[in-house]
């Protein structure tokens, strides 16, 4: 690993991994393979077009991009130029996706060609001072072609490394989205994660990242290959026949995908046992996995499965290597694994007191990797980070004798329909209909469906019960606000709906209410 002083920028030490790369490969995407030298020369170009913008110290520059090898080098040419970070997911509708670059206070915004349209219409309703296509569009100058011939940076002129930051939305209410907010030593986490994940035994390491790069895992993942000296193969999109191409052609040792993606790829036809030599680590994370599933998957792949627990405001959390998915240990498909390198756990009661080994608490995170809040929001930071530095996650878990976590239930009633790396955010679905005139009130459960995934069930409460709302009418305006990912399945109605005894909607009730006989 590189050694890097608190105050140099991580981006340095990636550049210097790349050019010690020359001329061999360093990005693999598609047909297209860019080595190692013109990785850090076109980071330093692009970083050369942020200055001639006047962009620096602390401007948000936003990325709303799918994956490609610009988008990576983007990121670094942003972080290397003293700007903050803001990752755009395309997941969430127009409205929300516009309030969170108002509320990101984005100076630049970089789009992929592929979200013309929706940009268009994103920035007739927010000003924002500097507009460019990551390749050609109509609808603004292309970024990439700005940078062409321009006379790149030099490594020297890398911005402080103390004042780095890098935004990540993690949903809320439209017009007040939660932005996760990470510094200077979320990176150094990095650089320390990098040391356990070179492999010396073998000769090319080859990572294959099958999530969006503008997510938690796939910006780790990008970042903490590179440090570690493995070539970076890339997806645009994820599809599991290309996945299975990719890993065969490239010999990919290492994978990071969703759980979601995990069973795509094993439900698809060319996925047999043992075709995969090649593969050392197969990393999962984003989701809880059936056990069966991972049964098969051990099956198929061999003792190569990594499962990380976390999340966008806590990074790792956990992590269950693959010795510790234990075939005959029938419970161990059922952890979350024990608590990664310089990252503390403590379960709690609800007054905050820990509970005892075996017993149910609400899992509570301190280390480098959590986040130093949301983005100009010090009420709802307040409410899951202490003054010490522990986060309180919302999820509930119990520990066993030997120190392994398994998780027990989410608190915070997010939906994980396994359609993409995002999962669903309840309480959002629920104030935006909330808002809809003809609704008195409403609550979004996830239903269960197969292999631990949910579907979106929406209860309503109208205003009039004699004029209900029209569904598939409501359904257009929700996926309008708030992305395809909220798309209600189902809906039911209701005169009311079940409260606690706080006055708290009961969701638990409702979705006991509403499962199969």
């Amino acid at each position: 690993m590189d050694e890097v002083s608190t105050a140099e920028n991580y981006t340095t030490a990636v550049l210097r991994r790349f050019e010690a790369r020359g001329s061999r490969d360093a990005l693999i995407a598609g047909d297209r393979r860019i080595s190692g030298a013109e990785a850090a020369h076109t980071v330093l170009r692009f970083a050369a077009v942020l200055k001639d913008a006047g962009l620096g110290r602390g401007d948000g520059v936003a990325l709303f991009v799918q994956n490609s090898p610009e988008a990576l080098l983007l990121q670094l040419a942003i972080h290397f130029s003293g700007c903050r970070l803001v990752f755009v997911p395309p997941e969430p509708g127009n409205g929300e996706l516009g309030a969170l670059i108002r509320r990101a206070d984005v100076r630049m915004l970089l789009f992929d060609p592929a979200f013309e349209d929706r940009t268009r219409r994103i920035t007739e309703e927010v000003g924002i001072p500097h507009v460019f296509g990551v390749g050609p569009s109509a609808v603004a100058p292309d970024f990439v072609e700005a940078a062409e011939g321009r006379e790149a940076l030099a490594p020297q002129d890398a911005a402080d490394g103390r004042h780095l930051a890098t935004l990540l939305y993690t949903g809320g209410t439209t017009g007040l989205p939660k932005l996760v907010t990470h510094r200077s030593s979320y990176y150094r986490g990095f650089m320390d994660i990098s040391v356990d994940f070179t492999d010396a035994a073998v000769a090319e390491p080859v990572l294959l990242i099958g999530t969006l790069v503008t997510h938690t895992s796939g910006h780790a993942a990008f970042l903490v290959g590179v440090l570690s000296g493995h070539t970076i193969v890339l997806l645009r999109t994820f599809d599991a026949g290309a996945a299975l191409s990719a890993m065969a052609r490239e010999r990919v040792t290492r994978l990071m995908i969703v759980t979601p993606m995990l069973y795509e790829l094993l439900d698809h036809p060319r996925c047999r046992p043992h075709g995969f030599p090649a593969l050392k680590t197969l990393y999962y994370t984003g989701a809880a996995a059936s056990p069966a599933r991972l049964r098969q998957a051990i099956e198929v792949f061999g003792p190569v499965l990594h499962q990380v627990y976390g999340a966008s405001e806590n990074g790792g959390v956990t992590e269950l290597t693959p010795a510790e998915h234990d075939l005959d240990r029938p419970e161990s498909l059922t952890s979350c694994g024990r608590p990664g390198a310089g990252v503390e756990v403590e379960l709690r009661d609800p007054e905050g007191k820990p509970v005892a080994v075996g017993e149910t608490g609400e899992l509570y995170v301190r280390g480098d990797r959590v986040m130093e809040g949301y983005w100009n929001d010090p009420e709802r930071t307040a409410e899951v980070l202490d003054a010490d530095g522990w986060f309180r996650s919302g999820d509930l878990a119990r520990q066993d004798e030997d120190g392994y976590f398994y998780l027990v239930d989410r608190a915070r009633d997010i939906i994980v329909t396994g359609r993409t790396a995002d999962n669903v955010y309840s309480r959002l679905l629920d104030d935006f209909l909330s808002g809809h005139p003809a609704v008195r009130e409403a609550a979004t459960v996830g239903l269960p469906g197969a292999d631990g995934t949910e579907s979106v069930h929406v209860v309503l409460v109208p205003r009039d019960s004699s004029d209900t709302p029209d569904l598939p009418a409501l359904t257009v305006e929700i996926v309008e606000a708030l992305g395809e990912l909220y798309a209600p399945e189902s809906y039911s109605f209701a005169a009311s709906l079940p409260r606690t005894t706080v006055g708290k909607t009961d969701k638990k009730a409702l979705r006991a209410a509403l499962a199969p006989a």
